[in-house]
């Protein structure tokens, strides 16, 4: 499993991500998609893009990713120690 943020594999993402409340939206081209969240009214609330990969993710694609889901780190980093 994950240590802080290193480690994170595809998996533990999209995991983390739909018990966060977060959907597969679609396909951006190659092995890029989109995670969607909904607000209030099925609205649109935040909308992560991300790469499909075998390895893990680096520190800094995950920063990135932690910072477009408005998810504190410290919820990530807990979610992927248990």
């Amino acid at each position: 499993m994950s240590r802080r943020l290193h480690n994170w594999s595809y998996d533990n993402v999209t995991d983390f991500l739909k018990e966060s409340g977060f959907t597969f939206y679609r396909e951006v081209g190659g092995s890029h998609e989109a995670w969607i969240q909904y607000g209030k009214d099925e609205v649109p609330d935040r909308i992560i893009g991300m790469h499909f990969t075998r390895s893990s993710y680096s520190v800094g694609t995950m920063k990135r990713m932690i910072h477009a889901s408005g998810i504190d780190e410290d919820e990530w980093v807990e979610w992927g120690s248990s």
